[in-house]
């Protein structure tokens, strides 16, 4: 993600948490994402702030990725 769409994304994430806490609902929310031309649903409105939740407690260590990656060569996709 170029540093542009981290903006973007965390600019309309914090959108959808003010949207929630102000207690605005998913279908709500979503849709003023749609009327922006943003094609969010109400699902992936309560996923994010789901996500949010549990990814904002806690990193994880860059080096624990990196193992998992080493460990299961995901260079692309090969048949079986």
């Amino acid at each position: 993600m170029n540093p542009g769409q981290m903006w973007k994304f965390h600019g309309n994430l914090n959108r959808i948490i003010e949207m929630d806490a102000a207690g605005v609902g998913a279908n709500a929310i979503a849709g003023v994402f749609q009327d922006h031309n943003i094609n969010i649903s109400a699902n992936d409105v309560r996923s994010m702030l789901k996500a949010n939740k549990e990814l904002t407690k806690k990193a994880l260590p860059k080096a624990e990725a990196a193992k998992l990656i080493d460990q299961n060569d995901l260079g692309g996709f090969q048949p079986a």
